[in-house]
């Protein structure tokens, strides 16, 4: 599970790198920072913002370039085969690389594909529930699914996602029954736990505030060490004497193996200082995002815990997608 860094301890790393200037950049042709999703995303939206920074900061142009399609991999597989490792960056996270490289055999790119930039955000995932149900907190909804005579109904976005590795960490962690309910899109979930055809979810709280807003969802507990700014009211599952339940989802940078590890040095302490903006940090506060920043060693380290706690579940339920 993810845990929070503090963006001012990042930037205090950033600032023991001063030996690499952000100047080390290497100039010439634009730097393309290569999204898996479509435009107009949360992940695209901040992707342009970063861009904009560091092509301000740095005096490099960089240019976002959006490939969307089979789960984060026809971009990965674009950055990782690119003839351009110097001017290329991967704008990853926990489905495109981690999830993927845990849970798919054959892909067309490996981890030593790629070296890690940077830690950019995470944002955790949330415990919700329809506004029917009967129960408000933590425990009224264990007790309730301990007591049902049917497994509860947990939606999810399908084998392999973070929505389902969360909910089998949830039913190992809290020892309830439940059977998945797959689904492709988010408007089709929400409608289905609106009607009460599910029992629950665990997703973005970004994903479903405006429905927590408007009295047809509420939200149990969130997973990040502290409570989110949009839903104060909401505790979290430490608070709630379940700190094992703590975990996000996140969103790092990467590049080509190829690429200078001097270049890498210096985009990172670059990023840093653009997760520093005002305008950055509110961005990612809208979406219930937190800033991260750190060395590429953070988002190895990441990957690691990854491999450790996903690795466990996906091997405990034998999830294994082509």
């Amino acid at each position: 599970m993810t845990t929070r860094r503090n963006l001012i301890a990042g930037l205090a790393v950033a600032a023991s790198l001063a030996f690499v200037p952000v100047t080390a950049i290497a100039q010439g042709d634009p730097i393309t920072m290569v999204v898996p999703y479509s435009a107009g995303g949360p992940v695209d939206g901040l992707t342009r913002l970063i861009a904009e920074g560091l092509s301000r900061k740095t005096g490099q142009t960089y240019l976002v370039e959006n490939k969307p399609g089979a789960n984060g991999i026809i971009g990965a597989q674009y950055v990782a085969s690119t003839r351009t490792p110097q001017n290329t960056l991967f704008v990853g996270g926990t489905g495109p690389i981690s999830v993927n490289l845990l849970t798919r055999k054959g892909l067309p790119f490996k981890a030593e594909d790629f070296k890690p930039v940077s830690l950019v955000a995470h944002g955790p995932m949330a415990l919700t529930v329809p506004a029917s149900a009967e129960y408000n907190d933590l425990d009224g909804f264990l007790a309730a699914a301990k007591a049902s005579e049917n497994p509860f109904r947990f939606g999810t976005f399908g084998p392999g996602s973070l929505s389902q590795l969360y909910g089998a960490l949830l039913n190992r962690e809290l020892g309830f029954e439940m059977t998945e309910v797959a689904y492709k899109t988010t408007a089709d979930e929400l409608k289905d736990m609106i009607g009460g055809q599910i029992d629950f979810t665990v997703s973005s709280p970004f994903g479903v505030i405006g429905q927590i807003r408007s009295g047809d969802l509420k939200m149990l507990a969130v997973a990040s060490e502290e409570r989110i700014p949009q839903l104060p009211e909401v505790p979290t599952f430490a608070e709630l004497g379940r700190p094992q339940l703590t975990g996000s989802f996140w969103t790092g940078i990467f590049a080509p193996a190829e690429m200078d590890d001097a270049q890498v040095q210096a985009i990172s302490a670059a990023i840093d200082e653009v997760l520093k903006e005002e305008r950055t940090v509110e961005f990612l506060s809208n979406i219930a995002q937190f800033p991260v920043g750190g060395t590429p060693d953070e988002l190895q380290k990441q990957l690691d815990q990854d491999r450790e706690v996903w690795g466990a579940i996906v091997k405990e339920r034998g999830i294994e997608l082509q």
